[in-house]
């Protein structure tokens, strides 16, 4: 946002009359429901010009004056044919609702007001609260892991914030739950030589919040949306800042602008599309390059050069001539595979993009997987064959497939010969495993589709299969994760299919085989 503000000409983030740049709200309003209900006016863009005009041909006290009364100064982007200062600028997501908003719940709100205190021992909130994080089991892709919040609160990155939210509704009940499994409607007690914060601190009121603000984000933060959604994560967002003034908690200017985000996604589209994920990539990139303090553009130099030399190395990767030698594409293979070993959170969201982009969004190992004998393979021998040779008779009806032991006409599904085991397999760019082979057993969580329902599962194992000339078809064999009505209400009932969250037992249901397409997303496990 400063950088923003900086660029387009506007006033500073922390000015008192013009803090935004998208409408008239001044700092007063950011804690007051007025900013928080469609009541504040958007800025006009061509007397934001005609100031920012009169600003560059002032002298220093009548560009001051501008500034104060019109919240706007000189900005050479003033001389592009169509510029707008406030049309044309875009909110980030990132750093206005990571950064800004969940930080400040956490910092100001939960550990700066003693919600997540450490008075009780082993059962203290805080005791509680370490513990569950540090036992969330997340998928391997999941990059920068939120750990040891109770004793280091300053999580830096974006991606930190970002996925401690996804947690948040469960971490937070579990943290606060008292002997009959429900958030108190009271106040934690204070720790000792403390002073109690000027915003209330009643747990069920903030919990009810802060569910609002997890439904916003997680809303807002799809890859595709309408404006429907849009409008809808919205009022969330709105419905938890007006729930904060309620409970007295001093909300900043990021809370307000926040307000705006339906209205930049009509602009430009999903929040993935313009966030500065990548950019901050980018930034670290250019860090890690040496040079030496020389000043005088050397520096900017040889920044340049080695970003121009990264692009000529990618393109040079992506597309190598037709008569390269083999033991050069070995070697590039070799490299690209150990650096997708270690690809970062922004270099997965590329891969989740390149295989949008593609009509086939499933790929398999490089390396050719061999056949396998099905009354040998899984624990017990044989556990695979029978429920495979249904599955496979159903799929392809015409093959009239029979046991390779019958005496039946029909097709033989023989064990030793139609099967391939995979390992793991990436979809929408993303890692699934098995629990077959050890080294994928973390990613062998998943959610599978059910008509327009999401079903948690375990992946057993995965399988290539081919009869004769048909299409060798991928399929998995999975466990679902057992659910009941004896499961207790939660506080987050209400909104768990948007959130995301799945409430059942540690037992898993029997086996089946469905195809791999069906995979949607992964999951991670909260054990409570």
């Amino acid at each position: 946002m400063p950088a923003s503000h900086k660029c387009n000409g506007t006033a500073g983030h922390s000015h008192d009359f013009h803090p935004c740049a998208f409408c008239d709200a001044d700092v007063v309003k950011i804690n007051t429901p007025d900013g928080y209900n469609d009541t504040w006016s958007a800025k006009d863009d061509f007397h934001m010009l005609r100031q920012s005009f009169y600003s560059r041909d002032a002298g220093p006290a009548r560009r001051e004056a501008i500034l104060r009364d019109h919240g706007v100064r000189w900005s050479i982007l003033n001389l592009l044919s169509g510029w707008l200062p406030s049309k044309k600028s875009v909110l980030d997501f990132m750093h206005c609702i990571f950064l800004g908003i969940i930080s400040h719940l956490f910092m100001r709100v939960l550990f700066g007001g003693y919600m997540l205190s450490g008075m009780g021992g082993n059962e203290s909130p805080k005791r509680r609260f370490e513990d569950i994080v540090n036992a969330v089991r997340w998928p391997s892709h999941v990059t920068r892991l939120p750990k040891n919040l109770g004793e280091n609160q300053s999580l830096k990155k974006a991606d930190e914030w970002r996925r401690i939210l996804t947690i948040t509704p469960v971490i937070l009940w579990w943290s606060w739950r008292d002997a009959n499994d429900e958030i108190p409607d009271t106040e934690p007690p204070l720790p000792p030589n403390t002073v109690a914060p000027d915003f209330s601190r009643n747990r069920r009121s903030l919990y009810h919040a802060i569910l609002h603000l997890c439904m916003g984000v997680r809303i807002l933060a799809s890859r595709s949306i309408s404006m429907a959604q849009a409008r809808t994560g919205q009022s969330f967002l709105a419905h938890y800042c007006l729930e904060c003034l309620q409970l007295r908690i001093p909300l900043t200017i990021n809370h307000q602008a926040s307000m705006h985000t339906a209205e930049m996604i009509k602009k430009c589209g999903p929040v993935y599309a313009w966030w500065l994920f990548a950019f901050e990539r980018f930034n670290g990139m250019l860090e890690r390059v040496h040079h030496n303090g020389h000043n005088g553009g050397r520096i900017e130099l040889t920044l340049l050069r080695n970003w121009v030399q990264t692009h000529l190395i990618y393109e040079y990767l992506l597309a190598l001539p037709a008569d390269t030698h083999s033991f050069e594409r070995d070697q590039i293979n070799r490299i690209i595979k150990v650096q997708a070993q270690d690809r970062g959170s922004m270099m997965t969201q590329i891969a989740v993009y390149q295989s949008e982009a593609a009509e086939d969004n499933v790929r398999l190992p490089l390396r050719n997987a061999k056949l396998i004998n099905l009354r040998a393979y899984g624990s017990p021998p044989g556990t695979f064959y029978l429920i495979l040779l249904q599955y496979f008779h159903s799929l392809w009806p015409d093959l009239n497939l029979v046991s390779d032991l019958s005496c039946d006409d029909g097709t033989p599904f023989r064990a030793n010969k139609v099967a391939r085991a995979l390992t793991y397999i990436r979809k929408d760019g993303i890692r699934y495993g098995c629990t077959m082979n050890r080294r994928t057993q973390a990613d062998s969580f998943a959610f599978i589709s059910q008509g327009r329902v999401r079903v948690p599962v375990q992946i057993t194992a995965l399988f290539v299969v081919g009869v004769l000339d048909t299409i060798p078809h991928v399929c998995a064999v999975v466990r679902r994760l057992v659910s009941d009505d004896d499961i207790p209400a939660m506080p987050w009932d209400l909104y768990a299919s948007t959130l995301g969250i799945h409430v059942s037992y540690t037992e898993l249901g029997p086996q089946e085989v469905i195809p791999v397409s069906r995979i949607e997303c992964p999951l991670a496990l909260i054990p409570v």
